[in-house]
């Protein structure tokens, strides 16, 4: 993952999309990333909101999926 912080440069796909509405509390959002040498990778972040102390509401990074070399998912990543 050192290419999602290390890189050359980064931007925000989509919006936070959190399942379930503003309650909700799970959510995703996919960035895109340049390596310091060029390549391209996309990543999907899974976030959750924890539903119990001592961090009652906080969100916790829950996986991180990363694309293939042409910013493709595959579809087990999602299942």
């Amino acid at each position: 993952y050192g290419v999602s912080m290390n890189g050359r440069s980064w931007e925000l796909e989509t919006e936070l999309n959190r399942v379930g509405g503003d309650n909700g509390w799970i959510a995703t959002q996919v960035m895109k990333t340049i390596s310091s040498d060029g390549r391209m990778r996309r990543w999907q972040w899974e976030m959750r909101k924890n539903k119990r102390p001592p961090c009652l509401g906080c969100w916790k990074v829950e996986s991180i999926a990363s694309s293939d070399r042409n910013g493709n998912f595959e579809d087990e990543d999602f299942a």
